[in-house]
This record gives C-alpha cells, sequence and structure tokens, in this order.
C-alpha cells in the first residue's frame, strides 16, 4: 500500500447533503425513504484546514469530488475551499460531478473560473432531456440544470456531459449530444448505469428482466424503470465531442475500441441485489462465493496514490468501500465490510480523531486492506466489495456464474409510466 508522503489524489466528499432522489443512491430506499445510518453535514472550510495541512495540500496532483451520499454543489463553502486550496497548491486539477439542480449565477460562474484551468473537469450528471430526466434524477429542475451548464461554461469551465441510459431516455442520446456541442461541452459520455442487469438472466428455467423499482416517501413501489434495449452495443453509446487531446471531433473518424483504449474508459460494474447470506468456516462455498475469494485482488487505487475521504472524516481506500460501509446490512457484502471496520474501531480511521498521516501509515491501511487483497476466501479476510469492483475476474462474470442467490422478479405489480 502508498504511504501519507505518497498519496497524490483525494477524493473527498464535500457534502452529505443533496437535492435529488435517485432510486439507485444510498442516501434512499431506491428513492424513496431516508437511509438514516448516516448524518447529513457539509465539510467547512474550517474542517478542511484541521483535516489538511498546507504540505499535503501541496503535494497533490488532483482533488475529485464526487460523493457517496451528497452533491458538492450543496456545500455553501464550496467556493471558498476551492480557492483556498488552488491558492496553496497553484497547478491542482479539480474534478466534480453534479446534477446542476440548485444554486446561483455567482455560484456556477465562480466554479467556472476555477474549472478553467490545469484540466480540471466539471460532469454534468444528466440523463436525458426536459421530459426525462427527473425519471431518473428525481428532484431535479430542468430549468435550473440547463442555467447552471450556460453559467458554468460562459465562465470558461470544462463540462463534460454523462448521460445514463434507460429505455425511457435511449432515444434521445443523439439530441443530447448536438445539445451538448451547442452549448459548448468538451464530453459527452452515454453510459451504462449500476444496479440493475440490462441482459435477462436464465436461472431455473426462467427469465428475469431486472427492472428498477423507484420507491415513493413511504416506501411503496411508486413506479419502474427499464434497462435500455439490449440490442444496444456499449460501445455504439459512446459518442465524443470536440478535438482536445481527449475527446473526438465531430469531423474525425476514430475506431471506438481505439478511443476506449486511448482514454481509459471505466469498466461497467454490476451490483448483483443478494439476500442476506450467512458465512460460516464450516458452510461449503457456492461456485460463485469461491470465485469471488480466487479472482486476485488489481486495486485500482494503489498505483495512482488515491485515498477517499467521506463526508464524516472516515477514510478508506476508495469511493466503493465507503459507501458500502453506511449500507444495508441485509447484503452480505455490506455486513461484511461493516465487520472489517468495526472490528478495528471506526474512531481510528477518522479524522475527528487521528491525523490523515497515523490512518494512512497505520494498521489498517499498511496491514488489514492489504492482508484483505491476498486472502482467498470469503469466510476469512477477502471482501466481496473488493472482489467486485478490483477482481480481475469482471463483475459481469460473477454474475454469470452466481447460482446459489434468487433474484426477485421486480416485475410484479409494475405501473408503467413512461409513456
Amino acid at each position: 500500500m502508498y504511504f501519507y508522503k505518497d498519496i497524490l489524489h483525494v477524493d473527498l466528499e464535500m457534502s452529505s447533503l443533496c437535492n435529488a432522489k435517485c432510486p439507485i443512491c444510498n442516501r434512499r430506499q431506491q428513492g424513496g425513504p431516508k437511509n438514516t445510518s448516516y448524518k447529513e453535514t457539509y465539510l467547512s472550510l474550517d474542517r478542511f484546514k484541521t483535516w489538511f495541512d498546507d504540505e499535503f495540500v501541496a503535494q497533490l496532483f488532483s482533488m475529485q469530488m464526487c460523493g457517496n451520499y451528497g452533491d458538492a454543489m450543496t456545500n455553501p463553502e464550496l467556493v471558498d475551499i476551492l480557492k483556498y486550496v488552488r491558492s496553496v497548491n497553484p497547478k491542482i486539477r479539480f474534478t466534480m460531478n453534479t446534477n446542476a439542480s440548485g444554486r446561483n449565477e455567482e455560484f456556477w460562474t465562480e466554479l467556472g473560473k476555477l474549472f478553467s484551468i490545469n484540466d480540471s473537469t466539471l460532469t454534468f450528471s444528466v440523463d436525458g432531456l426536459e421530459d426525462t430526466n427527473h425519471i431518473y434524477r428525481r428532484g431535479t429542475h430542468w430549468p435550473k440544470i440547463m442555467n447552471a451548464m450556460k453559467w458554468y461554461i460562459k465562465a470558461g469551465g470544462i463540462a463534460r456531459w454523462e448521460f445514463l441510459v434507460f429505455k425511457h431516455n435511449q432515444h434521445q442520446i443523439e439530441e443530447a449530444r448536438k445539445l451538448a456541442n451547442e452549448l459548448g461541452f468538451w464530453h459527452f459520455y452515454a453510459k451504462e448505469p449500476l444496479g440493475f442487469v440490462n441482459e435477462p438472466i436464465t436461472e431455473d428455467g426462467r427469465k428475469y428482466n431486472s427492472w428498477m423499482k423507484v420507491l415513493n416517501e413511504k416506501g411503496a413501489p411508486d413506479y419502474f424503470i427499464e434497462p435500455k434495449d439490449p440490442s444496444m452495443n456499449s460501445k455504439e453509446i459512446k459518442l465524443y465531442l470536440k478535438d482536445t487531446g481527449f475527446v473526438k471531433s465531430e469531423e474525425q473518424s476514430i475506431d471506438p475500441e481505439e478511443l476506449a483504449k486511448k482514454f481509459n474508459d471505466p469498466k461497467v460494474f454490476y451490483q448483483p441485489r443478494t439476500e442476506k447470506v450467512i458465512l460460516n468456516n464450516k458452510r461449503k462455498l457456492s461456485k460463485w462465493e469461491k470465485e469471488l475469494g480466487e479472482t486476485d485482488i488489481d486495486c485500482m487505487v494503489i498505483k495512482p496514490k488515491s485515498v477517499f475521504i467521506g463526508h464524516d472524516g472516515l477514510v478508506f481506500p476508495c469511493c466503493f468501500t465507503a459507501s458500502k460501509y453506511y449500507g444495508n446490512p441485509n447484503a452480505f457484502e455490506v455486513s461484511q465490510l461493516q465487520d472489517f471496520i468495526n472490528s478495528y474501531g471506526k474512531r481510528n480511521i477518522s479524522l475527528e480523531y487521528n491525523s490523515l498521516k497515523d490512518i494512512i501509515d497505520g494498521e489498517m491501511f499498511q496491514g488489514r486492506w492489504v492482508d484483505s487483497f491476498n486472502s482467498h476466501d470469503i469466510r476469512e479476510k477477502r471482501l466481496i466489495t473488493c472482489s467486485l469492483f478490483c477482481g480481475k475476474k469482471t463483475n459481469q462474470e460473477f454474475m454469470n456464474t452466481k447460482n446459489s442467490i434468487k433474484h426477485e422478479n421486480n416485475l410484479i405489480g409494475k405501473k408503467d409510466v413512461l409513456q
């Protein structure tokens, strides 16, 4: 594992607040009732200075603000923090994701200026157009999003549009790409969402098509979201704009596979929905469970020397492990990671009680995480979360071989609102 002095990248959760109610997000139960296992808060400038000294800020190459539970836009001190960081480290690169449905012209203008240099990039997570974006990005407001895009780009900010593809918006990809081009986006990327499988699964002679159930505030089914047409190839929905050295010009003809290699496009991960599994040293593992343990781990944060820091100051190697900590313990990979952290002590990985140096150079990072990578049995130290996201065998391959856990048929009681 890397040491404190080696860290080059910080993935910092600026806020656990959000105006949206997206069905896959851990903030809520499938877009409905709130998840009460985490605290709603944001990182203040004073706390930032307490957690990170100037010497550490100066050594960083980049700072990412995506977050598991909140939108960085909701942090009222975000601009002040970024200005402070840039004053300490003028060469630092910022990256951030937002639904953009909030704040005023002054905010987006200031943000655009901060993201206009050092290859900084703001990703607008917008999944459709005015008539469809709200189906998944529940609680967002289209006029606010359009204003934010225009104000940010006008101020010089480098913008990227990320478009999650579902059946209800798959027909709008080209129209959205053209709009992105007109607005001045540098990059448009249509991608498959996490959270459900787009291909029908044959199990026990039956076929299941995984739909996304969306709940209301009371926890009752509100509607369902259908995955994109399986006939749509993932490579075919990747579209690039302007020739800036890392994106495609409309006039150029570049092979999609070469683009994927050049830009190192992120993998598409499928998170299996599982019943709670109780593992013990006596029970025989299923084929799927064995493969989770046997696959080698190639941790994606070790080489870039990156660390994730949550809204509450808890320090994890990555956002995937952090997101599981506050997840639903009925899923085994969640309860397993919670036990892994709690057995060491949540307080011992918190910046409220320890320095970042002590956490990174201490037992948790230099011992326990590494031991979990090297273990090959999920009944012992191997974490399922690490196997799914950083195993050399892909998540989809795990899904294809999983034979011990039954799928629920979410089509019962489907209410079609996507007309």
